[in-house]
């Protein structure tokens, strides 16, 4: 019997501390997901989600001198997205995130991260943040989603 959670592919990058790095980690999940067609319709939520942490891990990095370390498994039901820094950490009494107020134009990150993927584990202390970002896969079968 085929393994549902089978790992198909693993990628991994390192993106410098550069906000102008961004574009770059969109276009390695790009090429990483493009081969597999039941991923197609998550991808850009998984884009959206991974460009937040990553951003927000470049922003509160006090000196702007770690890299970060990003990963992207996919699996035959699911993709999971790992971003890791090496920044000071936050309090991780803010998780799950509250909605921002409606007119807030920064400190969403977080909340779309959470809004975007099935499951968010964070792991955060002074020696950095590690962000567990996990999309299920699903296809739309008779106009209802199911598990693939």
């Amino acid at each position: 019997m085929d393994n549902p959670s089978r790992l198909l592919k693993v990628s991994r990058y390192v993106l410098e501390p550069s906000i102008s790095g961004l574009a770059l980690v969109r276009e390695f999940l790009k090429a990483t997901l493009q081969p597999f067609p039941v991923v197609q319709p998550h991808v850009f939520d998984i884009l959206s989600a991974t460009h937040e942490a990553c951003k927000n891990a470049i922003e509160h990095d006090p000196v702007a001198r770690h890299p970060v370390d990003v990963s992207c498994e996919v699996f035959k039901d699911i993709v999971v997205i790992k971003v890791s820094d090496r920044g000071n950490g936050f309090d991780p009494d803010i998780l799950p995130p509250q909605p921002p107020e409606l007119e807030a134009t920064s400190e969403r990150g977080l909340f779309l991260i959470y809004s975007l993927m099935d499951s968010v584990d964070v792991e955060t202390g002074r020696d950095g943040t590690w962000i567990t970002m996990t999309s299920g896969l699903r296809t739309n079968f008779n106009g209802r989603w199911r598990p693939c």
